[in-house]
């Protein structure tokens, strides 16, 4: 074992993959142990526990890092709990599509991204805000939010990634679509559309991507609003995210701004 180096405060989600969890669980606290760490875990319970608990945890300043071990779900709610503290964040893919770490290239096996964690590796990220709570990726006001919130945890632990699509096709005739309107740093934007993503992040859902063109670290957001009445069109749109084929149509606009306004 190596000399002792610190402390890390290891939140797990145990309910986003419990039969990875029983693979990977031990050995990666003892990856961590044998590199000099101590490891405390701490298993949430709810909604909202983990924001909670790494607020807690960065306030102690016993801590040198968080790692959220999870989806993005998880890794969301750490980040609520940590911003403006001085801690680093550490990441263990045992979610559905581990988008953030898509995005940062870091690896989606856990043991290799534990080995990371102790390398010392550091990437430093911009962070969005919206309704008083803090996003890595992307928020969107739509369709997608609305297949989102249809999306069963069952479909999710059963076919992955693609219950959200699942969710989106077969709930399809329940949705209404409303106008939305934004106003871009401080001024209204003159189009309007059924659908909105403010992207931080290029990917979205796993490998899809809405704003190709988004860095995580350049100070900005990526928009993308769909301005057409159409949900048929809407689809068409969808299917070629799924499908991974260009957005440049002309109902499809990508404005970029630090502030954003949303009226739907």
């Amino acid at each position: 074992m190596n000399e002792k180096k610190g402390k890390l405060k290891l939140i797990l989600n145990p309910t986003s993959k419990p039969l990875k969890i029983l693979v990977f669980l031990q050995q990666i606290i003892k990856q961590f142990n044998d590199e000099g760490y101590e490891v405390d875990v701490y298993r949430t319970q709810g909604n909202g526990d983990a924001t909670e608990v790494a607020r807690q945890t960065a306030i102690s300043g016993e801590y040198e890092t968080i790692i959220a071990a999870g989806g993005d779900g998880t890794v969301n709610e750490v980040i609520n709990g940590i911003i403006g503290y001085s801690i680093k964040l550490g990441l263990l893919p045992l979610g559905t599509s581990n988008v953030l770490m898509r995005t940062l290239n870091l690896p989606l096996q856990p043991l290799k991204a534990a080995k990371l964690i102790t390398q010392g590796y550091t990437h430093k990220i911009d962070v969005g805000k919206a309704n008083g709570r803090y996003f890595a990726l992307m928020i969107s006001c739509g369709y997608d939010a609305f297949a989102i919130e249809q999306t069963s945890m069952l479909a999710k632990k059963i076919i992955g990634k693609y219950a959200y699509v699942w969710a989106g096709l077969t709930k399809l005739y329940c949705y209404k679509p409303h106008r939305i309107s934004l106003k871009i740093d401080g001024k209204d934007y003159p189009k309007t559309g059924i659908f909105v993503a403010i992207c931080n992040a290029r990917s979205y859902g796993g490998n899809y991507q809405l704003c190709p063109e988004a860095k995580m670290d350049d100070g900005q957001l990526d928009i993308l609003l769909v301005s057409s009445n159409s949900m048929m069109q809407l689809l068409y749109y969808a299917f070629r995210v799924i499908l991974k084929l260009p957005l440049e149509y002309r109902d499809t606009i990508r404005p970029r701004a630090r502030e954003i306004m949303l009226n739907a």
